[in-house]
């Protein structure tokens, strides 16, 4: 073949089947975790955009749309890809958007949540992104929690959100400097070095039969996931029995429900469940549900929030644990 004829190879194409009623928009556009690198949503055209991992962790960028029918996805990848990094492509978009788990329940609970489909909150690809995401987003502005993911990906990640093997090669003053994640480095590094030892098994926390209160403490073993991060991992890992209590938290009882949230922590947090008792196992859902339709009516949908300036209201990001 000529030089001036050859082409570039066109990536593969994917599909991954839905479960009825899903929406990709109100899927991704759920959590404050789809406004983080190295994910994209771009809102014209409802795609989701993102970098993950093929085999040995080479990074294959898909765009994801809803099939015209809306009975799948259809995965458009930038390269080629071997059967083995299409089910691994797979298994984690399913994560990601959480096609495996039941609403059944929390819908008859929640006529409004119902009909408007919500319930899959987005999360990461995996167990370490969820847990440094979650770290990144405590006690600090969201510019700032943005900041750090973006350079995550940059620095450590080569554009897509590292692995706790590429972490694990850093030094915490280094990680520090060059991500701007302050304190949480050395804690950071040693989740990714636990992970990259195997010291540590992320699949361990992803077994949903596992009695809530060891799975919580076990997190809170995790040095970096304090009590309201412990809580907030529990959701990410499809747990939603327990409401994280935060800044955040206090000024919605305050504004929504006319409640004053007591100074201590055990009270703060007993009144937050009973709130929302009502709702169990699916508290936080339902918690999360009354806090995301306060940001909109501040911002406006989801699907249009901006993806740095959040300065208007907060998205699970410059909540202060309480």
């Amino acid at each position: 073949m000529k030089a001036g004829n050859h082409q570039a190879p066109r990536g593969s194409r994917l599909s991954l089947a839905l479960p009825e009623g899903f929406d990709l928009t109100t899927a991704v556009c759920s959590y404050g975790f789809f406004l983080l690198a190295p994910t994209r949503w771009e809102s014209d055209t409802r795609t989701l955009t993102l970098p993950l991992r093929g085999q040995g962790d080479r990074i294959i960028r898909v765009n994801v749309r809803q099939s015209a029918d809306r009975k799948s996805l259809t995965i458009a990848c930038d390269e080629k890809v071997s059967p083995e990094e299409a089910a691994k492509l797979r298994a984690a978009l399913a994560r990601i958007l959480r096609l495996g788990e039941d609403f059944t329940g929390w819908f008859k609970l929640h006529l409004r949540a119902r009909r408007e489909g919500f319930g899959r909150l987005f999360r990461g690809a995996s167990f370490f992104e969820d847990a440094v995401k979650t770290m990144t987003t405590c006690n600090v502005a969201w510019t700032n929690t943005v900041r750090m993911n973006a350079l995550l990906c940059e620095h450590v990640g080569g554009g897509a959100f590292p692995t706790p093997a590429q972490v694990a090669r850093w030094r915490a003053d280094r990680l520090k400097l060059r991500c701007r994640v302050g304190y949480r480095a050395p804690w950071i590094l040693q989740l990714a070095r636990r992970i990259d030892r195997g010291e540590l098994d992320p699949a361990w926390f992803e077994t949903p039969a596992r009695p809530i209160d060891e799975l919580y403490d076990a997190l809170r073993a995790i040095h970096g996931l304090g009590e309201y991060a412990a809580h907030n991992m529990l959701q990410l890992l499809g747990r939603y029995e327990r409401v994280p209590v935060d800044s955040e938290t206090a000024r919605h009882f305050r504004d929504v429900h006319g409640l004053a949230l007591p100074d201590n922590s055990r009270q703060r947090r007993d009144m937050a469940q009973r709130q929302y008792q009502a709702y169990a196992p699916y508290q936080f859902l339902a918690y999360w549900y009354e806090l995301k339709d306060g940001y909109e009516a501040k911002a406006g949908p989801a699907e249009t929030w901006p993806q740095a300036d959040m300065a208007a209201f907060t998205s699970r990001g410059g909540g202060k644990e309480g």
